[in-house]
């Protein structure tokens, strides 16, 4: 598995590198067979990101090797004696690695040392276990790559049979914490072997690959990535030539070489099974993930057109100057928006005074910045719904029912911001201000803008049914297929839109192209001619369906240049109620507005503060990550 930490670490010593977040993007292998049965071995780590080091076990005991062949039950047969450490060497890169990259010359040799740290440089510590060491190196780096070169020699591991020279060897096993991309491995022989005893397996991860080298001295063994639970190793028989040096290599009286084809073949008959039934596996994967982006294919295409895809409007003018009389105008705010949003608060109070079933009047305050104002019922006469539920909550509640000397019910923006922003009153504002929405909301269903049905919901619930499916499979078969991510992907991405997807009536279409219309003419308003504009009286009615389409402060400021353009005394003081109105408009619109967003902001902290609980102290974990290896052969190590 790869590792990756993620999170905030303390620097326990100064100049150490921070958190260890790396991948082991190469690991190569060289391993030269000497003539007197021992094996060289080169091995080239690279590790990109950010890291103090690389931890590595080496074994000289086959303790993972299985064979079945009765002469060779044994591991301790395939076993080395010993190892001896060459060098430790590392540098940092910038670029691809390959097998020359053993023979550049440039590595830094680390220094073995007694203890280090995380942060220490160019040095490496050593410890024995049962069969090996376990070397830690030393050499920090942030975000950068670095090349690690341990060359060693494994004593011992050869065995010369009476027919045929045998190398049996775990050249990677388990990692415990990291996954390995792009490994190979490249054994080679003392020399070129072009007899029939030349032969060559591999066992591990079954999409690997090995081959013997066009000069017949060696293999090559390559694996595209290997997980932290997967190992590789090595068998090759040769010419019992090739060891010339036989004072100290293993020997037996047996004539091996059928007996172990015997074996492999067998291993090899397993492997092809298991690797026709991943096949089949991933095939299935594969089929079924083209089915599933098909399938999302075909169905958006019937959902657009069928369930989304709304009828054109008869109406193609860019501007409309005239209204739609056949309800009240937070309905617009469902019509464009499906949804209701606070200008449509401030759009149904800028009626309501448009109405005449409230007044306001500017008050006193020491705030240059805000204005404030008083509300005053003044009937409740015609009023709908949601209006009642409004005017009720406003003066009832948070007018707390006051009157002025006429008896008339009263609220202020300060009774609003305080009423909003308390802690114990804005959970009773958020209610109602619900309430009203839903109240709104419903008023805009009767209007039937738009078509509602359940068939886009039942086909993205079984589109998302057939991805939870497919997941199912990738788990299970442990097969990744990039289109497989990308169907599962798709679907959710249907099933989101399938829950939301709507489609306009033609009344809908109709009533949606007249208002947008519209609001293209409250947005240049200030582009037109005086003498091109209404009436002023109808201005207010304006200013009223300006703040629902969020234009309140730009409308206000093109009227007030075209009034500043009027002779004011050819007009009669009918319209000075007109002029004031469109100068509280945009003030009332950010009072409102700025209600809400207090209420929810302070219900919010409220709820925090409820469900908060203390953390206990303590100390950040430091030192070493615990050990790596198994005691196996070969090789295994991990970043720290």
């Amino acid at each position: 598995m790869k590792r990756v930490l993620l999170g905030l670490f303390l620097f326990l010593i100064p100049g150490a590198v921070n958190a260890a977040s790396y991948t082991i993007s190469n690991q190569l292998i060289e391993a030269q067979i000497l003539k007197d049965g021992d094996l060289y071995v080169q091995e080239l780590i690279v590790m990109d990101g950010t890291f103090n080091g690389y931890e590595k076990t080496l074994s000289y005991a086959n303790s993972l090797l299985e064979d079945n062949y009765s002469s060779y039950d044994n591991n301790s047969l395939y076993n080395g004696s010993g190892i001896e450490l060459v060098s430790m060497e590392a540098k940092k890169i910038s670029g691809d690695v390959s097998f020359d990259t053993l023979d550049d010359n440039d590595f830094t040799k680390l220094q073995l040392v007694n203890y280090a740290n995380n942060g220490d440089m160019t040095v490496y510590t050593a410890s024995s276990n049962y069969n090996g060491y376990t070397y830690r190196l030393y050499y920090p780096a942030n975000n950068e790559k670095v090349a690690f070169l341990i060359t060693y020699v494994i004593q011992d591991v050869v065995v010369v049979h009476a027919d045929v020279a045998e190398l049996y060897w775990n050249f990677i096993t388990p990692n415990d914490y990291d996954d390995i991309n792009d490994v190979q491995v490249r054994v080679l022989l003392p020399s070129a072997d072009n007899s029939s005893n030349f032969r060559l397996w591999a066992h591990g991860d079954l999409s690997g690959e090995i081959n013997k080298l066009n000069t017949n001295d060696g293999v090559l063994a390559t694996i595209s990535h290997m997980d932290a639970t997967s190992l590789l190793d090595i068998r090759l028989t040769f010419n019992k030539s090739l060891i010339t040096d036989m004072s100290h290599v293993k020997t037996t009286s047996d004539n091996a070489l059928e007996g172990i084809i015997e074996v492999e073949e067998a291993r090899a008959e397993v492997a092809n099974q298991l690797r026709d039934e991943l096949n089949l596996k991933r095939n299935i994967v594969i089929g079924y993930s083209w089915i599933l982006i098909a399938l999302v294919i075909g169905c958006s295409i019937l959902v657009y057109f069928k369930y989304a895809k709304s009828p054109k409007s008869s109406y193609y003018s860019k501007y409309n100057r005239e209204f739609i009389d056949e309800y009240n105008v937070e309905v617009i705010d469902y019509l464009m928006k499906r949804q209701i949003t606070p200008n449509a608060l401030s759009a149904s109070i800028m009626n309501l005074i448009y109405k005449k079933n409230i007044s306001a009047k500017e008050v006193p305050n020491d705030n240059k910045k805000e204005k404030d104002y008083e509300f005053t019922l003044e009937n409740v006469n015609n009023l709908n719904g949601s209006e009642n539920i409004l005017i009720q909550f406003l003066f009832d509640t948070v007018g707390a029912g006051k009157v002025n000397e006429k008896g008339a019910k009263t609220f202020t923006t300060i009774d609003l911001k305080k009423y909003a922003g308390g802690s114990k009153t804005c959970s009773s504002f958020i209610k109602s201000y619900t309430s009203w929405k839903n109240n709104v909301l419903q008023e805009g269903i009767n209007q039937k803008f738009f078509e509602t049905s359940k068939v886009p919901k039942l086909i993205g619930t079984g589109i998302l049914l057939l991805a939870i499916i497919l997941l199912f499979l990738i788990i299970q078969f442990e097969t990744d297929y990039i289109p497989s991510y990308v169907a599962i992907m798709l679907a959710i991405i249907f099933f989101i839109i399938a829950l939301v997807v709507y489609k306009k009536t033609i009344r809908g279409s109709e009533h949606y192209a007249r208002w947008k219309a519209f609001r293209n003419f409250l947005d240049d308003f200030g582009a037109f001619e005086l003498k091109e504009l209404p009436e002023i009286i109808l201005w207010e009615r304006y200013l009223v369906y300006a703040t629902i389409f969020g234009l309140a402060d730009k409308v206000e400021k093109s009227m007030n240049v075209r009034i500043s353009e009027m002779d004011m005394s050819s007009l009669s003081s009918d319209y000075y109620p007109t002029f004031f109105y469109i100068h509280i408009g945009p003030s009332i619109h950010t009072s409102f507005n700025n209600a809400i967003n207090s209420a929810y902001h302070r219900q919010s902290a409220n709820y925090a503060n409820t469900h908060s609980s203390r953390s206990s102290g303590g100390g950040f974990g430091g030192g070493f990550s615990s050990g790596g290896g198994f005691g196996g052969g070969g090789s295994s190590g991990h970043g720290f």
